[in-house]
């Protein structure tokens, strides 16, 4: 089974209301991720701290939605 993402995939299994309230708080961090000329470091903290947090919900979802044998 392929882990590829397909946009078919996203309307097969809505996410629950907590997994949709962090992706558009992603979303949003996403939208005013800037870099800044007084801490240039800081665009690429937040940058990982993002994609952390988006594979973390990933795994979670992942595990929820897995059949129980």
């Amino acid at each position: 089974m392929s882990s590829r993402f397909t946009p078919a995939a996203l309307s097969t299994a809505p996410a629950p209301s907590a997994d949709a309230d962090t992706l558009a708080t992603l979303a949003r961090r996403v939208q005013r991720l800037v870099p800044s000329h007084r801490d240039p470091e800081r665009c690429h903290e937040e940058k990982s701290e993002i994609v952390h947090a988006l594979r973390r919900l990933a795994r979670t979802s992942q595990h929820a939605t897995r059949p129980r044998s």
